[in-house]
């Protein structure tokens, strides 16, 4: 019998601006602990389980190669 192919590890890239700055993982790093980490262990399901689909990721263009990772606010004041 075949055994499971371990998990591969897809890479996470924030959008950089043309100054190299990373607004989105800038705003991540100011919100209150409890938050980050809520969106940090989706981050890491879509990154270790991948494909993940909807509702936590959404397809962007027509192939696979670029996702938009998607959190409501009120999933986090749970």
């Amino acid at each position: 019998m075949a055994e499971d192919p371990q998990p591969q590890k897809i890479p996470l890239i924030f959008v950089r601006t043309l100054a190299g700055s990373e607004p989105v993982r800038e705003w991540l790093k100011e919100l209150p602990e409890a938050e980050r980490r809520a969106i940090g262990k989706d981050l890491l399901r879509a990154q270790w389980h991948w494909p993940v689909g909807m509702p936590l990721c959404r397809a962007m263009g027509n192939g696979e190669d670029l996702a938009l990772a998607r959190k409501r606010k009120k999933e986090l004041e749970q």
